[in-house]
């Protein structure tokens, strides 16, 4: 996940996009364009992430078929459908059951899906110390501090 926040760069954008007929990079208002379309959504897919986290761990803590929340007793279709809808603020599709192609409730993450938001908080902030580089005018790929991030956090396994 940290890795994926070099692509959002402009430094970076610029080195990958090249147009293969002629070998132009993005344009200046492309690339401006796809940083402030980053973080559209963000409030919505946030809230259904923590939504179905929290939908994951009533289901793998419960004896089911039927799990109570908010005082009422649900199967897990209209469970999962009542969770997101509070959470998000927004009805699922009528008669759809979205877990049913979720396949992180069967693959063994048991009760474990909110940890994707961990390593979300613990991504943005190792990304940091390049986005520092940036604000100084220097380039996010920094020879000194792409080996601190290897032997800290990829070295030790």
């Amino acid at each position: 996940m940290m890795l994926e926040n070099f692509v959002w760069c402009p430094e970076i954008l610029r080195r990958l996009s090249r147009h293969v007929s002629d070998g132009r990079c993005l344009s200046d208002e492309t690339i401006d364009a796809l940083s402030k379309s980053r973080f559209l959504m963000t409030g919505y897919s946030r809230c259904k992430y923590l939504a179905m986290a929290l939908y994951d761990l009533k289901v793998h803590s419960g004896n089911g078929p039927e799990y109570e929340f908010d005082g009422k007793m649900y199967d897990a279709v209209k469970l999962y459908n009542v969770m997101i809808e509070k959470y998000t603020g927004i009805a699922p599709t009528t008669g759809s059951f979205a877990a049913a192609s979720w396949f992180h409730l069967l693959m063994g993450y048991d009760a474990g899906y909110y940890g994707y938001i961990y390593s979300e908080t613990y991504a943005a902030d190792l990304f940091s110390q390049f986005e520092e580089l940036s604000l100084e005018d220097r380039s996010v790929i920094d020879c000194d501090l792409g080996r601190k991030y290897r032997e800290m956090i990829l070295s030790p396994g």
